[in-house]
């Protein structure tokens, strides 16, 4: 019987019976190709059955394959579905399972992202890897992220059943969070439902049959509703702001909406002493300018790319198409400013918590103890440690993309990079043309397209970190209030614009 004949018969097991599966594998031998037909079925099969050593075996032979063929995307996409499921197959304890598992996990994130960002990766490849990455971020309660993977899945694939069922999901749990515009995200569900059911074939080609039956159970209760063609409203700028998802809401503005501000993702109370000052506490200040440089660093983006901002200067052209003038400048400054959100998120966090050296933290390492030895091994504040372990999932979350961003293997650890370059050396931006290499060390030489595209990931990522933030505090309020006991006096903190008579003013223009 030739590989392809196994590789059927195998298949088949896989649903029915993966234990019989994995005894068949077993018996194979042969050249790569049965080598990695072996791999599949036991981080397919093992993951069924959480059978960590099973699923053991599969990832030593990627491992192995990855190795030896190292620009080939899809032996990685291959490999990080089996460290998932490492991880998966690991038993949960309680939180110490996101440090027991923590190798696995951001491992597999990395060759997803790189499966999803290669070139030469084919368009299902691409959509399967953002897919898979989502179905990643998500088991870390990395929720907002995972809804842009699911998202780019799409785009890669617009047939993806598996990836609507994934953005559903998290809209269903932005919903039980209390976040977002109920209404909208119930159009947004309905829409995500239909299109499941329209793909099930999709599902049934990434998933299987188990796959398949998951999915449409979650789903059954679920009108499903056909999404219009509809154009959106508003000028170019509002466009560009819903089309990418970058507004500072859990509401997916898809659909025609009739909010004024559309960041309107907000701290509702605080829980403060009897004896604190009668002052509004700092962390409404701190939110406040949270969003406000985000959406500096959005509309810098916007502005940037479309040429607006007016050039006075001329350049000396270096002959190697690189691109120069204020636009360019504020495309870097768009970058640097959104990853100096992410610090600012940790500083917000560490301040809110009563952590000390707030003022001087940063987002690659707020939630660390400071050690001492190179072989001594990390752990959390135990103010952060005691907070997650209390269930506060969004401040698990935040810690989670800390670590991809500080981690030399991390998949956003080159975000740092870029950021550390546009800060303290020359950033060049190409258009055309091989990259050239800086003799002196002082220039980092990027392609324009390739920078813009990173821009936006890491302006959704400042997103995703803010609102966490505000979802980490809800998250503690409401486990604070239950604790309580005796009289309760909230404090109504205004909102600025009617203190400050905006809304009257734009009314009069108007």
């Amino acid at each position: 019987m030739d590989a392809i004949n196994i590789s059927e018969e195998l298949s088949k097991l896989l649903d029915d019976d993966p234990e019989k599966a994995i005894d068949e594998a077993l018996k194979l031998s042969g050249n790569i190709k049965v080598e990695l037909l072996k791999a599949a079925i036991f981080v397919d099969a093992g993951g069924m059955l959480k059978n960590f050593d099973v699923v053991l075996k599969g990832v030593e032979i990627y491992r192995n394959a990855v190795d030896k063929f190292k620009g080939n995307s899809e032996l990685k996409y291959n490999l990080a579905n089996g460290l998932h499921s490492l991880a998966s197959s690991t038993e949960y304890n309680g939180f110490v399972w996101y440090s027991e598992t923590e190798d696995y996990r951001s491992e597999a994130r990395k060759y997803f992202y790189v499966a999803a960002n290669d070139d030469q990766s084919s368009f299902d490849l691409k959509s399967q890897s953002n897919t898979n990455l989502g179905n990643l971020l998500w088991s870390s309660y990395r929720w907002v992220e995972a809804y842009d993977f699911y998202t780019l899945a799409l785009t890669e694939n617009p047939k993806n059943g598996v990836a609507s069922s994934g953005a559903l999901k998290m809209l269903r749990y932005a919903l039980s969070q209390d976040l977002g515009d109920y209404n909208l995200i119930i159009k947004e569900i309905e829409y995500l439902a239909f299109n499941v059911n329209q793909n099930l074939e999709t599902i049934y080609s990434y998933s299987g049959g188990y796959g398949v039956k998951g999915i449409t159970d979650e789903i059954k209760d679920i009108p499903c509703t056909e999404k219009s063609e509809s154009t959106i409203e508003g000028d170019e700028y509002e466009r560009f702001v819903i089309l990418n998802n970058l507004t500072l809401s859990a509401t997916i503005h898809s659909h025609h909406h009739e909010s004024k501000y559309w960041d309107n993702i907000s701290i509702s109370s605080v829980t403060t002493d009897v004896d604190s000052s009668s002052s509004v506490p700092e962390i409404f200040a701190m939110i406040n300018l949270l969003k406000s440089d985000y959406i500096l660093s959005r509309q810098l983006l916007f502005y940037a790319s479309n040429q607006v901002f007016i050039e006075t200067g001329n350049y000396n052209d270096t002959l190697d198409y690189a691109c120069y003038g204020v636009n360019e400048s504020a495309l870097t400054l768009a970058q640097r400013s959104a990853l100096d959100v992410l610090d600012k998120v940790a500083v917000a966090t560490l301040s809110y918590l009563g952590i000390g050296g707030a003022k001087r933290a940063s987002v690659r390492e707020f939630w660390l103890k400071k050690q001492r030895g190179k072989d001594v091994e990390e752990e959390f504040k135990p103010k952060i440690s005691q907070e997650i372990e209390n269930g506060n999932t969004a401040l698990l979350a935040l810690t989670e993309v800390s670590k991809d961003l500080s981690n030399i293997n991390g998949y956003l650890f080159e975000k740092q990079a870029s950021r550390n370059s546009s800060t303290h050396r020359f950033t060049v931006l190409h258009d055309l043309g091989e990259l050239p290499e800086s003799q002196a060390g002082c220039l980092e030489h990027f392609d324009y397209e390739v920078f813009l595209t990173e821009s936006l990931r890491t302006l959704k990522l400042a997103r995703s970190a803010v609102i966490y933030f505000v979802q980490m505090v809800s998250i503690r309020e409401k486990r604070l209030a239950k604790q309580r006991s005796g009289i309760a006096i909230p404090l109504i903190v205004p909102s600025h614009e009617e203190i400050r008579g905006f809304d009257k003013e734009l009314g009069k223009a108007e």
